[in-house]
C-alpha cells in the first residue's frame, strides 16, 4: 500500500473514492457469512478455508481464495500454509506460522505463476532482504528491513530492465491502486521531496520531504492538511495475505444458496 493503513481513509475520502459517512449510515450492509460456510475439513489435521481477493472469509461460491493449512489448539494458523487461486489451483502463496505468526520464508506469486515476493519473517515481523518480481519475471526490487523501521530500499528496476536504484541510491517508484508515489533514495532511505500522484492525470495528492530519511513535513493537497509527526507513506507492499489473521467474515454467497 502506498499510503499508510492508518491514514488511508482519511485520504481516500478526501480523493472521493469513498463514500461519505452519511452515505454509508444509509446502506442497508448485508448479513455476514457463517463461518461453518467458509471452510472445509480436509483431513484429520488440515482444513481449508475460502477468501475473497482481500483475504475476507467468504463462501466457496463467491471465494477466489483457497487456503490449506493446519490449527493449533487456540484455532491460530499452524505450520505450512498454501493458498490457491480458486479458478484453476495457481498457487499464490507459501509459508509457514508459528503460535499464529508468520515465520520462516514467505514466497508470493503473481497470477502468471512468475515469483512476486520472497522473503522471511520473524515472529509476525518482516526481516532481512526481501526480493520482488515483475509478472514478467524480471526482477523489480530489493528491501533490506530492519527491527521494524521502513525497508531500506537496495535496488530498483523498471519492468524493461532498467536499473534507477543501484547500491542504495537512485530514483524509486511504485504504482498501486490507480496512484504513483515516487522519490529520490539516498544510501536507502527516502531523501528530498517525494511525491504521491493519481495515473490518470497526474494529480498531486500528497507530498512530503525528507533529509537524509529524516521525515520532516508533509501535506495532503485536497484537504490541505499539513502534518509533521510522521510519514505517512508506505515503502513496503501492502501484504494482504495477513489480514486472514483476522478471520474477517464477508457478506453471505446469494450464489451458494
Amino acid at each position: 500500500m502506498l499510503f499508510s493503513s492508518t491514514y488511508l481513509p482519511a485520504l481516500l475520502a478526501g480523493a472521493a473514492l469513498l463514500a461519505s459517512p452519511a452515505a454509508w449510515a444509509q446502506r442497508n450492509l448485508p448479513a455476514k457469512a457463517p463461518l461453518d460456510q467458509c471452510f472445509r475439513v480436509l483431513g484429520k489435521d488440515s482444513v481449508g478455508f475460502f477468501y475473497s481477493d482481500d483475504y475476507v472469509l467468504t463462501p466457496p461460491g463467491c471465494a477466489t481464495i483457497r487456503r490449506h493449512t493446519r490449527l493449533d489448539s487456540a484455532g491460530r494458523f499452524l505450520g505450512y500454509v498454501r493458498d490457491y487461486r480458486m479458478t484453476n489451483n495457481q498457487l499464490l502463496l507459501q509459508g509457514s506460522y508459528r503460535e499464529g505468526r508468520k515465520e520462516g520464508v514467505f514466497e508470493t506469486y503473481h497470477a502468471t505463476g512468475e515469483l512476486a515476493a520472497r522473503g522471511r519473517y520473524l515472529a509476525g515481523r518482516q526481516v532481512g532482504d526481501w526480493a520482488y518480481w515483475y509478472p514478467s519475471g524480471r526482477p523489480r526490487q530489493i528491501l533490506s528491513f530492519r527491527n521494524g523501521q521502513d525497508p531500506l530500499i537496495q535496488q530498483f528496476w523498471e519492468d524493461s530492465g532498467k536499473q534507477l536504484v543501484k547500491d542504495g541510491n537512485g530514483t524509486w517508484y511504485r504504482q498501486e491502486l490507480g496512484l504513483q508515489l515516487q522519490g529520490a533514495v539516498v544510501q536507502g532511505i527516502p531523501d528530498g521531496r517525494w511525491q504521491l500522484r493519481r495515473l490518470v492525470d497526474q494529480t498531486l495528492v500528497a507530498r512530503e520531504t525528507f533529509v537524509k530519511g529524516h521525515f520532516r513535513n508533509g501535506v495532503l493537497i485536497e484537504q490541505m492538511e499539513y502534518y509533521n509527526d510522521e510519514s505517512r507513506l508506505d515503502l513496503a507492499d501492502w501484504d494482504t495475505y495477513s489480514k486472514a489473521e483476522a478471520y474477517e467474515l464477508g457478506p453471505e454467497c446469494l450464489t451458494a444458496k
